[in-house]
């Protein structure tokens, strides 16, 4: 035990990460990391499958000979046996040096070179209870997740000072579909996925209802519309303008000759009688 304390960092577990389902909601591991040395260790937290996880914190310091844990939340999806898992997780750490600033750990990890990195790789197993755990789990579930805690605590003792310093000096070799990537803090999926997505369903549904009231809207807009432009009594921009008092003057004219060619008659009737 004293020869595997000798290392910066000590994971617990060390090479697995178990989630046990059932994984239609949200199951949550622990990781816990210890700083053996006498200065700050800095560490962050990397997978192949970042949507995967919700990972906090992602990246943190451990002050000297104490202690933090490290919650890994996977998410919620359909859990097939026979689908080969190929998730990982890698932990990085470094000693941080003494005049680090520690309040700005991004800025600090930008300015290491990756020599200085100590690389330790997980993997993810997936476990599908039986029906007796998972009704053991239904009625005491944070005692198992600690009991496995415990358990893995036993495992990393066990290793000896050899074995786990190689796991620190040799990075891992990893292809290109297993490209680590630094999870995000987002909060996990509420435990209640269907009555989530039943809600969402819910607001899809109205929102397609006010689209089609809006089309049905427009369309009779555009109807008015057409029907006020092809009205008669509606006067065109262009048309010209036609005076309506000069189609009544014109039967007055008429009937002024008329009167004149009487009265001219009357008195030429008259010169000559």
């Amino acid at each position: 035990m004293s020869k595997h304390f000798d290392l910066p960092l000590t994971i617990d577990p060390e090479h697995e990460l178990r989630f046990v389902g059932p994984f239609n909601r949200p199951v949550v591991t622990i990781m816990t990391l210890r700083n053996n040395s006498s200065l700050p260790l800095v560490f962050k937290i990397k997978t192949t499958a970042p949507k995967r996880y919700c990972v906090r914190p992602n990246i943190g310091k451990i002050m000297p000979f104490r202690t933090t844990q490290v919650e890994i939340c996977l998410q919620p999806f359909i859990y097939d046996q026979q689908e080969k898992n190929k998730h990982k997780f890698m932990v990085q750490s470094v000693l941080a040096p003494v005049d680090a600033d520690l309040n700005d750990l991004n800025k600090l990890w930008k300015e290491l070179e990756p020599e200085q990195l100590m690389d330790a790789k997980l993997k993810c197993v997936f476990e599908m209870p039986s029906s007796e755990a998972n009704a053991e789990s239904t009625s005491g579930g944070g005692a198992s997740g600690v009991g496995s805690g415990s358990a893995g605590g036993g495992s990393v003792g066990a290793n000896t000072s050899s074995a786990s310093a190689e796991a620190l000096e040799n990075k891992p070799q990893l292809s290109g579909e297993d490209k680590l990537v630094v999870p995000q803090m987002q909060p996990p999926i509420p435990a209640d996925t269907a009555e989530y997505v039943e809600s969402l369903t819910g607001e899809i549904n109205s929102l397609r209802e006010t689209n089609r009231e809006l089309r049905k809207e427009v369309l009779q807009l555009k109807d008015q519309i057409t029907r006020y432009r092809s009205s008669p009594a509606v006067k065109q921009v262009n048309e010209p303008y036609a005076p309506v008092l000069a189609e009544k003057q014109i039967p007055v004219f008429y009937i002024a000759i008329a009167i004149a060619a009487a009265i001219f008659s009357l008195l030429l009737g008259k010169f000559f009688l």
